[in-house]
């Protein structure tokens, strides 16, 4: 009884011997398994992460990717995923550089609508904006290249406007139409029609003065020709109206010349000269009648008469007794003024 015992004692710790290894090797397959699982669920999860910020960026990481907002969320749930710290750490980091790399690119896509410049935009943006692309330098360069390619188009654009508003000032201070025509060409480059718009307005009032200023001066200068026309043909007058007068006076002045030559040749000498052949007359009668008295024995009363007339021909008084012989002696058949015997004229006689 005793060896029975015995042998059966054996043979159940035998048994339970066995069963225990089994239990042992069956749960380490089951912990190996679980290891595993756990394994390829964390490269999954780390794969999905890395994926999830790879997609932020396109195939050659040189743009950020379109949906970029939809994107950056997707990737921040996979990494918040990650179990390895050092893992989600980076692949955190990567994620908050494309988010301020996004928000940057917002701001340099937002100066240009269809490639036109946005009419609120100003210098003061666009240095905000070109020190905000610094940070992108140094994060990807092939993007901050790509944004200040990009953001060198809105400066531009810009500049076109602030070249236009100078020279419109420019207009509006000389008010030159060669001015207004430079201001309107640089207006005409402007790409933006609101803001093209505005300053054709502005310069539309510059025009408008331009247009006034050259009107006066068409009215001056219109005024200034009519006055030359007239004092030319004032001058014209007076000088014809001087050659008329000049002409009047040498011709009064050749007569009157002419006049004073008559005057002395036919006036006073041929009035004096009857007065003297008158005396020499009176002298000659007077001798005649001595002669005339002594031939006839007449008394001295002859004499007496000679001796007068001979007193008046000297003193320049007219003899009458001489006059009248004359006047029988003359041949009556000749007319008009002719000389009297004794010198003189008709019209020298007093």
């Amino acid at each position: 009884m005793v060896k029975k015992k015995i042998i059966v004692g054996v043979t159940a710790f035998t048994l339970l011997a066995g069963t225990g290894t089994g239990v042992y090797a069956y749960n380490q397959k089951v912990l190996a398994n679980e290891t595993a699982q756990l394994e390829q669920l964390r490269v999954e999860t780390l794969t999905n992460a890395e994926n999830a910020v790879d997609s932020l960026y396109n195939s050659t990481r040189t743009r950020l990717a379109d949906n970029i907002d939809t994107k950056i969320k997707k990737a921040e749930v996979a990494v918040d995923k990650v179990e390895e710290e050092k893992a989600q750490y980076q692949l955190s980091k990567e994620i908050s550089e494309v988010k301020e790399i996004a928000e940057i690119q917002q701001e340099v896509y937002s100066t240009l609508e269809n490639e036109v410049l946005v009419a609120s935009i100003t210098d003061e943006k666009l240095t905000e904006i070109n020190q905000k692309l610094i940070i992108i330098k140094s994060i990807n360069g092939a993007i901050y290249t790509h944004l200040s390619e990009y953001l060198s188009e809105a400066d531009a654009q810009l500049a076109s406007i602030d070249a236009a508003l100078e020279k419109i000032k420019e207009a509006e201070n000389s008010l030159s139409r060669e001015t207004y025509n430079s201001a309107l060409s640089l207006v005409d480059k402007v790409k933006n029609e609101i803001k093209k718009d505005e300053l054709k307005n502005q310069l539309e009032a510059v025009n408008q003065k331009i247009v006034a200023m050259e009107e006066e001066a068409k009215r001056k200068k219109e005024a200034e020709r009519i006055a030359a026309e007239k004092a030319a043909k004032e001058k014209l007058a007076d000088e014809q109206k001087s050659k008329v007068a000049s002409s009047s006076t040498t011709s009064t002045s050749s007569n009157s010349s002419n006049s004073s030559v008559g005057s002395t040749s036919s006036g006073p000498s041929s009035k004096a000269a009857p007065k003297s052949n008158q005396s020499s007359s009176g002298s000659s009668k007077s001798s005649a009648t001595t002669n005339k008295s002594s031939n006839s024995g007449k008394t001295s009363t002859p004499s007496n008469k000679q001796s007068s007339g001979s007193s008046a021909g000297s003193s320049g008084e007219t003899n009458w007794d001489e006059v009248g012989e004359q006047l029988e002696n003359h041949d009556w058949s000749h007319t008009g003024s002719g000389d009297i015997e004794g010198g003189g004229t008709w019209d020298s006689w007093e």
